[in-house]
């Protein structure tokens, strides 16, 4: 039988590891206090003028929305304003067609006021007509029934007859 042969396992070198020594300055105590004031002022500084920048933006956005209420409140009223014209303008065509609907009632009761002074006219002249129609009847029929009368009352004539 055969038998698997072992591996032969390397080993890992070891690395030197390099230490590096940090430079220590001793500094004096005066000019630590005063470089640390002087990074203080300008984290300071830096500080402020971060604030100022937001303050800046904020005022931007501000601005921003202020203007555009503005243009909401215009819009709004324009909008407002068109309603209020196209009421008015409907109510002025409602006026205008009862105008018109007056004034051709109007004409049609002038119309009718003409024709009816028309005909009144003409009834009046015919009741005229027919009194002086009536009068000329009377009159002839009264000198034919005279006359009738007349005649009746006159002798008779005889006529003679011929003799042979």
């Amino acid at each position: 039988m055969a038998r698997k042969k072992k591996k032969a396992v390397k080993k890992a070198v070891a690395s030197k590891k390099r230490v590096v020594k940090k430079a220590v300055a001793k500094k004096k105590p005066a000019a630590n206090k005063s470089a640390a004031k002087k990074k203080a002022a300008a984290a300071a500084k830096k500080k402020a003028a971060a604030a100022k920048k937001k303050a800046a933006v904020a005022k931007k956005k501000a601005a921003a929305a202020k203007r555009k209420i503005a243009a909401a409140k215009k819009k709004e009223a324009a909008a407002k304003k068109k309603a209020a014209a196209v009421k008015a303008a409907a109510a002025k065509k409602a006026i205008k067609d009862q105008i018109t609907s007056v004034k051709a009632e109007l004409s049609a009761a002038r119309e009718e006021l003409k024709t009816a002074a028309k005909r009144e006219a003409a009834l009046i002249k015919m009741a005229g007509n027919k009194e002086s129609a009536i009068a000329k009847f009377v009159e002839k029929w009264t000198k034919q029934q005279l006359s009738k009368m007349e005649k009746s009352l006159k002798p008779k004539k005889r006529k003679a007859k011929k003799r042979k």
